[in-house]
């Protein structure tokens, strides 16, 4: 007797829920063990129940992003996908940095969602090339970018530089020392390799209207 996939179904919208179940209870391979509305749920039916997959939603109570890292953490842990409607890069990057074998729109036809339950059990991963192709677009186009090297404290220094205030003024923005400031601004002249501050934030505007104009 061929052994059945063990999946587990966690969304916190119950009509979607079993939907989902009704759809993978078409084929007889597959055995539908727990489902759940929240990440603490996902993260119990993982410890309690021998699954070979489990599959979350991005956007429940407590994240399916970060139900999928502490699930990801146990000693033997089954596989994770995400069936969600989110395809913000951020929360796709993070679900594969978690360690999601499956990224999977919630408008996938029953057929489909079978045969990816079917390709993740066996050791494949499951990505939209369209989802996965943007994605990667994005994150070259952002590498490439030259503010690319700046610290996030940098880059709020720049914005500020940029709206014309003085090192004194962006110190009270940021609640910082003017001479934390000036050391901010140094790092960004040597980093965009830039001779001056107003040759600096030319630089960042050109590379935020690209940024822009590409919708990054």
């Amino acid at each position: 007797m061929v052994e059945r996939i063990r999946v587990a179904v966690v969304d916190d919208h119950a009509m979607f829920r079993a939907g989902v179940i009704q759809s993978l209870g078409f084929d007889g391979g597959i055995e539908v063990v727990g489902e759940g509305a929240s990440a603490a749920e996902a993260v119990q039916l993982a410890r309690e129940l021998s699954l070979d997959l489990i599959l979350l939603d991005v956007s429940m109570p407590g994240n399916g992003i970060e139900a999928a890292r502490e699930i990801l953490r146990m000693p033997e842990p089954p596989k994770v996908a995400m069936l969600t409607v989110s395809e913000d890069d951020n929360d796709v990057t993070g679900a594969l940095e978690a360690g999601a074998v499956g990224y999977l729109p919630k408008g996938i036809r029953a057929p489909d969602l079978i045969a990816a339950v079917r390709s993740l059990r066996d050791g494949r991963s499951v990505v939209s090339p369209d989802l996965a192709l943007r994605v990667l677009s994005n994150r070259v186009r952002a590498e490439a970018s030259p503010l690319a090297t700046l610290s996030d404290q940098e880059r709020r220094t720049l914005r500020l530089v940029a709206s014309g205030l003085s090192n004194r003024e962006v110190g009270e923005r940021l609640d910082v020392q003017e001479k934390t400031v000036k050391y901010h601004v140094t790092n960004i002249l040597r980093k965009l390799k830039a001779r001056n501050r107003v040759e600096a934030v030319l630089i960042a505007k050109r590379a935020w209207d690209d940024l822009g104009n590409r919708g990054v």
